[in-house]
């Protein structure tokens, strides 16, 4: 059987069920696991399934936007790495911009002990914990909440962001693609994200291995706009390196900064 039919088999299967593990599709293709892997790796960076440790399920629509409840517990210990990198990143005294999310949840829980930072947020989850860290001044934008994803969004929120300028802002989002960049399925999500990005001389996108690769409704920022991605070690090695030759910075957690820094002069 050619790597083609398995792959369409694949997909069959995936309708068929929503989401397969590894060792069904080895036992279903008569295959190994190790040619399992390789198809779904091939389809995961054509955007056709969203690579799960041990398998594989199908991406959602574009316009589908799961509630903050709903991704609270997903992929819980890669968030927890990637917050760790990235607070990593944040030097003393420096202003940062931090989005709504679930991810930049854990950047805010690793920001103990830094020392004089401003931090910008529309980010109506992140009120406690940045309350309880010492040293920190919050600012909150302000504007209508969207109590489904903990965002605050809207003309307000826009208009407090171009008050500031910060060293660096930290955007979620629900896909990022080669081709369509980072992309959200709300409009006005995406207004104040690129509102964020517009106000921060660094823009860092922390986003784990199930969100490469998906493109849902909106475009926020088109890959050449974004100097860091910041992932987990479940991104697969191929996608990882389709990434790099697009010119993306990769810092996956735990791992050291192997990936080249795109140049100044590729940066819109």
């Amino acid at each position: 059987m050619f790597a083609e039919e398995r792959q369409m088999l694949v997909l069959k299967l995936l309708e068929e069920r929503n989401s397969v593990t590894v060792n069904e599709l080895s036992e279903a293709l008569r295959v190994t696991e190790a040619t399992v892997r390789r198809d779904l790796n091939a389809l995961q960076a054509r955007g056709l399934v969203i690579r799960t440790h041990g398998g594989a399920i199908l991406p959602p629509a574009t316009g589908f936007e799961p509630t903050y409840s709903e991704k609270e517990d997903r992929y819980f210990e890669e968030k927890q790495k990637i917050g760790r990198k990235a607070a990593e990143l944040i030097k003393p005294g420096e202003t940062i911009i931090l989005d709504a999310g679930t991810t930049t949840l854990h950047v805010a829980r690793h920001l103990g002990g830094k020392r004089g930072i401003t931090v910008i947020t529309n980010a109506l989850n992140l009120v406690h914990e940045l309350a309880r860290i010492e040293g920190i001044e919050v600012v909150f934008t302000g504007g209508t909440a969207r109590f489904n994803t903990m965002a605050l969004v809207g003309p307000i929120a826009q208009e407090t962001l171009r008050n500031f300028h910060a060293d660096k802002v930290f955007l979620a989002g629900n896909g990022i693609s080669l081709t369509h960049g980072l992309t959200t399925p709300s409009v006005l999500e995406a207004y104040i994200k690129r509102a964020m990005a517009d106000a921060a001389r660094e823009v860092i996108v922390v986003v784990d291995h199930s969100k490469f690769n998906v493109v849902t409704a909106t475009k926020v920022l088109p890959l050449s706009r974004i100097h860091k991605i910041i992932t987990d070690d479940g991104l697969p090695a191929n996608v990882r390196l389709e990434f790099a030759a697009a010119g993306a910075q990769i810092l996956v957690a735990g791992e050291d900064d192997t990936e080249r820094p795109r140049s100044e002069g590729s940066r819109a």
